[in-house]
């Protein structure tokens, strides 16, 4: 199958639409992580596998989920899911619609990777920036530590990657000594 991402997008855009659409943005975010934890049990794994089982014996699995979105839109959704076999992809439509909620609600999530843990200051201090950088909008912030990048940081967000780390101007370094 495609990589999972590329098949779930079309799938998150269209459900974050028709949510919206009914103000239940939430109520579906709620449903699809519900769905994903049913979908991450090995025993529905093989259920939904079984090429023995009737697609409607598995959206009657699923549509047992208790969950607070309108029933038809819900079962025309598993339906859907079932029918074109992209039942794998459940956790990535999760992902993507979470993505789009939330930057519906203006908030940027951030990873901030650094060599050692930062400390309250210097978390401080990059929140600060990343607030400026991304104004008018709420960062949510979280850390990770890479030995590796020696020093500085890595900022990801999105498809944005800003990389003020030693590691990274080393390697720019050695690309443009090679050239």
């Amino acid at each position: 199958m495609a990589d999972l991402i590329t098949v779930a997008r079309p799938y998150a855009e269209a459900l974050y639409g028709l949510a919206k659409e009914s103000g239940q943005e939430q109520a579906w975010a709620d449903a699809l992580r519900v769905l994903a934890a049913m979908i991450a049990d090995a025993q529905a794994q093989a259920f939904l596998s079984d090429p023995e089982r009737a697609d409607a014996e598995k959206v009657a699995l699923l549509s047992a989920a208790p969950v607070k979105v309108d029933s038809k839109a819900w079962e025309a959704f598993l339906a859907l899911l079932i029918h074109h076999d992209r039942w794998p992809a459940t956790a990535e439509i999760g992902t993507l619609f979470d993505e789009a909620l939330r930057h519906a609600e203006g908030i940027v999530d951030v990873l901030v990777t650094s060599a050692v843990a930062l400390d309250a200051n210097q978390k401080t201090t990059v929140q600060s920036a990343l607030e400026r950088r991304f104004a008018g909008r709420q960062v949510a912030f979280r850390e990770s530590v890479d030995a590796a990048l020696i020093g500085g940081l890595v900022i990801h967000t999105g498809d944005l990657t800003i990389d003020a780390s030693v590691r990274g101007q080393v390697q720019q370094l050695a690309r443009t000594l090679r050239s």
